[in-house]
């Protein structure tokens, strides 16, 4: 016989929080789902707990969420039964976003009456807040959207869209390790070992000795890198004509437009972002190494020696991994690197589906991606070596995940323009809060930046 699982007391508190979790997981991402394999997830959840007397509040809450319109409000899903889970549909009732969003800018300009679809697709926003709601005082209830702050919940899958796109016109964040956040805040804990010069693990020492030698005690010392999830904002202006006459070619401008916008503002903020109400940027992190110049170094180059230099500051756990960054203004640059072999030479770069015979350019054999973003030619910056791998990315999950979508037909008023604001929550940051210093030999580091050549 094993040994009983350890008994734990939740609140109701608790138990709504992990319930309503699993059921916006199942919802977002499968729709319809029935309702038994929705209770059987919910208690292999559960597992371990004891939830006797709360049975009666638990069932409350799975049947409350379980009545709510299922998809696309088809009249023939009904409710109080056991087959369905009816959570928010999906779509919203609409065929394409921007039939939502034309719904949105008639209900925020007066006489003009939205759709039966978005005054049910409203209704039911508001009756799921209600249902998932655990602390009204605490607001939890408005990050699903409220058309009285000027907010609209984005059908979950349109939102889901956007995010993919979004992420897709990122060139690096795909790359980056991704934090899921049930909480606006989170600690990422890490063990202290960036310096072998007096001790391994922040503070743990070996000692020689004979069997009567004395033992010295000694400890792993841990730290925390902290996420904390920032608003990023996307705005679009659409003029008047286009949403009363022609809603539907709307759709690549909510799109196609927007996912552009996110994955610009994403790839800006992972090199360059402040740390000040945005992710924090490689480009200026405390684990950085910026891999000094040659000697007599002619201004605005970049030579071989660079960098060989930098690829030997690189970690050896993310020599695998990295990738270079650059600014285009390099470019001509890298065309003229060679290295000596015997009385001939070998190129450095090579561009893409050339010689390299790869889909992407290529320095040292390692991938290249040109940015807008990197720094212009000489400056810091121009040039980086990274390992996007050790770059952490904290994203909102369950509760308060979904884009809130805003409209203002006053912003550009006087010319015949209605604002659309789109807004996803998002942190990242370095996972390395300084560079290694080994026992002996160079410091390393998954980030490394080129000194200024000016």
């Amino acid at each position: 016989m094993g040994a009983e699982p350890e008994k734990k007391e939740m609140t109701m508190a608790d138990l709504k929080e992990l319930t309503v979790g699993i059921v916006e997981s199942h919802v977002n991402t499968l729709g319809l789902v029935p309702l038994k394999e929705l209770k059987e997830s919910v208690h292999a959840e559960l597992d371990g707990y004891v939830v006797k007397k709360l049975q009666p509040q638990f069932d409350s809450l799975v049947e409350k969420l379980a009545n709510l319109p299922g998809e696309r409000g088809r009249p023939d899903v009904g409710i109080n039964t056991d087959s369905q889970l009816k959570g928010l549909n999906k779509y919203g009732g609409y065929d394409y976003l921007s039939n939502f969003a034309k719904d949105v800018y008639r209900a925020d300009k007066g006489g003009m009456d939205p759709s039966p679809v978005f005054h049910k697709w409203m209704s039911d926003v508001k009756a799921y807040r209600e249902a998932i709601t655990i602390d009204k005082a605490a607001g939890d209830g408005q990050e699903l959207g409220d058309p009285e702050l000027g907010g609209y919940l984005v059908p979950p899958q349109y939102s889901l869209t956007l995010l993919e796109k979004g992420m897709e016109n990122s060139n690096f964040i795909n790359k980056c390790t991704k934090v899921p956040m049930q909480r606006n805040m989170i600690r990422m804990p890490f063990v202290q070992d960036f310096s072998h010069t007096s001790a391994l693990n922040g503070a743990m020492i070996a000692y020689w000795g004979d069997e009567k030698t004395e033992k010295t005690a000694s400890k792993i010392k841990f730290g925390r890198i902290t996420l904390d999830l920032n608003k990023l904002f996307i705005m679009i202006y659409s003029t008047d004509e286009l949403l009363e006459d022609s809603p539907i070619s709307m759709e690549p401008l909510l799109t196609t437009k927007s996912s552009q916008v996110i994955g610009w503002k994403l790839d800006e903020a992972l090199i360059r972002g402040t740390g000040a109400g945005q992710p924090k940027g490689v480009l200026d992190c405390k684990a950085i190494i910026t891999v000094n110049k040659e000697s007599n170094q002619v201004a605005d180059t970049i030579v071989w020696q660079n960098l060989a230099k930098m690829y030997s500051q690189i970690h050896p756990t993310s020599m695998s991994k990295v990738s270079w960054v650059g600014s285009n203004s390099i470019f001509t640059q890298l065309m003229g690197l060679s290295m000596a072999v015997g009385t001939g030479g070998i190129p450095i770069y090579l561009p893409a589906n050339g010689f390299s015979g790869k889909p992407f350019s290529s320095l040292l054999g390692m991938e290249l991606q040109f940015s807008e973003h990197c720094s212009a030619l000489g400056t810091i910056g121009d040039l980086m070596l990274i390992d996007w791998s050790e770059y952490l990315v904290g994203m909102k999950r369950g509760r308060g995940s979904g884009i809130q979508f805003a409209t203002s037909i006053h912003l550009k008023f006087d010319y015949d323009q209605t604002a659309f604001r789109y807004v996803m929550r998002i942190d990242g940051q370095p996972w390395w809060p300084s560079k290694f210093t080994p026992k002996r030999g160079l410091a390393t580091s998954p980030f490394v930046k080129l000194q200024s050549r000016d």
